[in-house]
């Protein structure tokens, strides 16, 4: 089944609204917009649908749960750009509240990524995924060096200087460092548009997401 969002017009869409950010141009452009956001919605709701044959989190959400609205809210915020310029979404227990290692789009000019994990757990969360990956390391090590993970995925990750405290037994040269430095745990793939450049960009994606499910498996286990 043919994509009905074309990527390129979303992404020629939204470099527009980033040049004309005002109300008034989107009043004017709200028909184009209106099109293009329901093409895109209509595809993610497939990719909800793709993802949830192997990921039991995702089950059962709705649209409307995960993608997020385009209207910024700037009531604390220097900049008073009243709209977003990428369209994204969650998918994952909660969809764009979660609190568990989840999916994640992201469509924006020249930001493209696709991927996942877990955005800034709570001190107790964090302190409970940093035991786990110490505990079962080599479980962990196999996960996120393998071929398929490596080849695919980067870490974008706030991280410590040094390993905390509590991790004084791992070796600063160990290959678990690094993982336990970590503040949160987020792996994405950065795109271009000519990766959409497919018969179905929903099929693509959800391989992609595919493969970050042994990772999202094993940091959930907190979560269960």
């Amino acid at each position: 089944m043919k994509s009905e969002s074309d990527i390129k017009q979303v992404i020629g869409f939204l470099e527009e609204l980033a040049v004309n950010n005002d109300r008034r141009w989107f009043a004017d452009n709200k028909d184009r917009y209106d099109a293009v956001r329901s093409a895109w919605e209509h595809d993610m709701a497939r990719l909800i649908t793709r993802v949830a044959e192997f990921d039991d989190n995702s089950r059962g959400l709705d649209i409307k749960q995960c993608v997020y609205r385009i209207y910024r809210d700037v009531r604390f915020s220097h900049d008073k750009s009243p709209y977003k310029r990428y369209f994204s979404g969650v998918i994952g227990r909660g969809g764009r509240h979660t609190t568990v290692s989840s999916n994640y789009v992201h469509f924006e000019p020249g930001n493209i990524m696709v991927g996942g994990g877990v955005w800034w757990p709570e001190k107790a969360v964090l302190s409970r995924l940093r035991a786990l990956i110490d505990a079962e390391g080599d479980e962990w090590l196999r996960i996120v060096q393998s071929p398929d993970f490596t080849a695919n995925f980067s870490w974008w990750c706030d991280t410590l200087k040094k390993l905390p405290a509590d991790y004084s037994h791992i070796a600063a040269d160990s290959p678990l460092a690094p993982y336990i430095k970590m503040k949160e745990y987020i792996a994405i793939k950065r795109v271009d548009i000519d990766y959409f450049d497919c018969e179905d960009w929903v099929e693509r994606v959800a391989s992609d997401l595919r493969r970050l499910q042994p990772m999202h498996d094993f940091l959930n286990y907190v979560f269960d």
